[in-house]
């Protein structure tokens, strides 16, 4: 049954707010759907079979300080099968902040450990050892079903003290999965280790000067790489009301940290590079002794309260980092601004020729998406039209294909003219023709984060 909360999410409210955030397509939705059957207009591939899942923030009766990575958290989830899609539906996770608010029953399955921030699984959601999670970029994770349905806060069996980070990275060949999690006060980081059936295996407290937002980090097959940034916790935006308290902080060295895999020491070698900012990385992976990062870097972020400066653009760069010169050296591969990066999963931690993202600016904050041909230097657009807005590309590989980029690209969609969404499914290989299916969702998909495919 679809629960719908009009009298907590009024979207005409909100619209009359200066916050960008709750504006357009930002907006959030009032209610729970569940469609099946859903319109294709083209063809699904045969051997697209399972579900895409995505979150992102969906705020109820946010505050006047209101940022975009605190809202409650939604996920989207559709399914495909023999080549139908077979079914749209949306739920909120069902957190104690959420019931507090809304009166709907809180999850009441798993850990209840409650942290100084609660969490909310807003950032990614991923599927690991047979598991849903949705991840949050403070806080524990939030285990779901197939179906959406909350089964509660997940620790691993009381072994995973602290936070979560919203990005960890699954190898992809060994399935084992490497995360952290970042503190507002020491031990300001945590890294772990997972095993490829979902067993936490070990965790290490890693020294930082100060708590930095850590949003994601990079993996190769024998190393990490932690970037420690200027973008500082402040306790007194805190004090202030500001619900998401970081700031940028010129006086804080920015510097990469190298860790080897297989290390159970904390002994990590830092190496000092230029001032910026990188949420996400695209990929990492060994050359030799030294480490190849390619990263979509900003020169500066968060530099005034509730602001992202994301007018300042971005770019993907590629970082050389040589551990024994002690040395990171930068090549521009594209400035274009683009954000949420992706490659195949394939080759998570190990080299690639191709990369994905989404291009940023346009009507709606968001645009086309692009396919960067790293080795022979080139860049394709794929044009989501003039009204629309793309959404992160999730790549997934064609079940009997070996190239890299034998596969699908998959991307939700904002038309801005009928102001639904709409699942783009897309030739990788033929990455500016005609979508190969585009599947109605007969729902609005507010803008969010991350994503992934659960095959099956």
């Amino acid at each position: 049954m679809s629960e719908r909360l009009n009298m907590l999410i009024d979207n005409k409210a909100l619209q009359v707010q200066d916050n960008p955030v709750l504006q357009g397509n930002f907006a959030p939705v009032d209610i729970e759907n569940s469609f099946d059957q859903l319109e294709v207009i083209g063809s699904i591939p045969e051997n697209l079979q399972g579900t895409l899942l995505r979150t992102g923030p969906n705020p109820v009766a946010p505050g006047p300080n209101h940022h975009w990575f605190t809202g409650d958290a939604m996920l989207h989830a559709i399914h495909l099968s023999n080549g139908q899609a077979k079914s749209y539906r949306n739920r909120w996770v069902r957190t104690k902040a959420l019931a507090e608010k809304t009166g709907l029953p809180a999850a009441t399955g798993g850990s209840q450990v409650e942290l100084m921030i609660q969490s909310s699984g807003n950032v990614n959601v991923i599927g690991h050892g047979g598991r849903v999670l949705a991840l949050p970029e403070v806080g524990l994770p939030y285990e779901m079903d197939r179906q959406l349905e909350t089964k509660g806060l997940f620790d691993y069996e009381g072994k995973l003290a602290g936070n979560m980070t919203a990005h960890p990275k699954v190898d992809g060949r060994t399935g084992e999965m490497l995360f952290f999690g970042y503190e507002m006060f020491a031990p300001f980081l945590r890294y772990h280790q997972a095993s490829a059936c979902g067993e936490l295996l070990k965790s290490i407290d890693i020294d930082l000067p100060a708590g930095v937002m850590m949003h994601d980090f990079g993996v190769t097959e024998t190393r990490v790489v932690f970037m420690d940034l200027p973008v500082v916790f402040d306790l007194a935006l805190v004090e202030k009301g500001f619900s998401f308290p970081f700031q940028w902080l010129d006086t804080h060295q920015a510097r990469l940290g190298i860790l080897n895999r297989s290390s159970d020491s904390d002994t990590v070698q830092w190496i000092d590079i230029e001032p910026c900012y990188v949420f996400h990385p695209l990929n990492s992976y060994d050359d030799g002794d030294k480490i190849v990062m390619d990263v979509v870097r900003y020169k500066k972020m968060m530099t005034a309260p509730g602001d992202d400066d994301y007018e300042q653009g971005s770019s993907l760069v590629r970082w050389i980092i040589d551990p024994v010169a002690g040395t990171v050296t930068t090549t521009v591969l594209s400035d274009i601004d683009l954000e949420f990066p992706r490659v195949n999963p394939k080759v998570e931690c190990y080299p690639h020729q191709y990369g994905y993202a989404l291009k940023t600016g346009g009507v709606h904050g968001f645009s086309d998406l692009l396919k960067f041909d790293l080795e022979a230097g080139t860049t394709q657009t794929y044009r989501v039209g003039d009204n629309c807005a793309g959404g992160e590309p999730v790549f997934v590989a064609s079940s009997n294909g070996e190239a890299e980029d034998d596969g699908y690209l998959l991307s939700v969609i904002y038309n801005g003219d009928t102001q639904l969404s709409e699942l783009h499914i897309i030739d990788a290989q033929d990455f500016e023709a005609k979508p190969l299916g585009i599947v109605k969702l007969n729902a609005r998909v507010p803008f969010g984060f991350h994503g992934n495919f659960l095959a099956g």
